[in-house]
């Protein structure tokens, strides 16, 4: 689920890290590296399981209203709907859901005050008076409810600050982790048991995610190896630029491109180019996409007739051999 392109960005955060904290030990970085990558799934965990404490708060919520010296009728006769919707339910009682629970430690009971505002929030939404008050309902329309709610418990700003208060890692990947466990989310369907495994953000049993993960740890090793190789095919091809006056996320974005230019012969430069270029829109100056798109042609023409850049495979360079 971790794309290349995403784990591309999490090098160059990487990166960016190590050149504020000029902390270059590689085996320190790649361990961090890989602590953060794991991080999505404890995180994805987390967010899946503030929809289960919500469910139980509510439940919790029902007992309290009972246990009243002079209960209301509301209180005998609570409206369970909430309470036993089949989705949350479902998630609730999944075996591999309830070990990565125990495993990652999701436990929000400390954090009861934020749910009793969250929990009187969402009692006065109109959406959830409607599923509330709907003559009945089916697993499709529970599923539908418990993903709205879910969408409304992440973008809580005090459950961001949360989560973002128990990791540093968390900070910058939670909006990304919780689109990802949303669509999660979106494909369980009627028939998963509680006997399935839960989907996780990185899944270390598929080839492809840790040929994937492989790909970026390589990309963070060559690029620190090189770190100081590459300043000089850099500042000969800045054009008048000086090398120092460069924002630095553009010269770790070109230095990432050159490692991947020397040490990925499968992947053609045009599709490293592109990469690059994009992530610049990302994460750096408006006027950076040209300016990397100028840099690193320049810089792959040089290479080629140096013949430092050795590609194989379809759709690769093809260098123009007109007059």
């Amino acid at each position: 689920m971790l794309s290349r392109h995403f784990l591309r960005s999490k090098v160059l955060q990487t990166l960016y890290s190590c050149n504020v904290s000029d902390g270059n030990d590689i085996d320190v970085v790649q361990k961090n590296f890989m602590h953060n990558i794991e991080s999505f799934n404890r995180l994805e965990i987390n967010q899946i399981y503030t929809l289960v404490h919500l469910r139980n708060f509510a439940a919790n919520f029902i007992e309290e209203g009972k246990q009243k010296f002079i209960p209301t009728e509301a209180d005998k006769n609570p409206n369970m709907r909430f309470v036993d919707n089949a989705f949350i339910r479902q998630i609730a009682e999944n075996h591999s859901f309830c070990l990565l629970c125990n495993d990652m430690k999701a436990d929000l009971v400390s954090e009861d005050a934020i749910f009793r505002k969250l929990h009187s929030a969402l009692r006065e939404n109109p959406k959830y008076k409607e599923y509330m008050s709907a003559p009945e309902t089916d697993y499709a329309t529970d599923k539908a409810f418990a993903i709205e709610v879910f969408k409304f418990l992440v973008n809580d700003q005090n459950i961001v600050d949360y989560f973002n208060d128990e990791s540093i890692f968390w900070e910058s990947d939670y909006m990304q982790t919780a689109q990802l466990t949303l669509n999660i989310l979106k494909k369980i369907d009627e028939t998963w048991s509680v006997d399935d495994t839960l989907p996780l953000i990185y899944d270390s049993t598929s080839q492809k995610e840790a040929d994937d993960v492989d790909f970026a740890k390589e990309l963070l090793n060559r690029t620190l190896l090189s770190w100081d190789e590459h300043v000089d095919i850099i500042t000969k091809n800045l054009n008048g630029w000086e090398y120092e006056r460069v924002p630095v996320i553009d010269i770790l974005l070109i230095k990432m491109a050159i490692t991947e230019f020397v040490n990925c012969p499968s992947i053609p430069e045009p599709v490293t180019i592109d990469e690059y270029i994009e992530l610049s829109k990302e994460f750096s100056t408006d006027r950076s996409k040209l300016f990397i798109n100028g840099i690193l042609d320049r810089i792959q023409i040089e290479m080629r007739a140096k013949g430092l850049i050795q590609k194989s495979g379809r759709g690769l360079y093809q260098p123009n051999n007109e007059e």
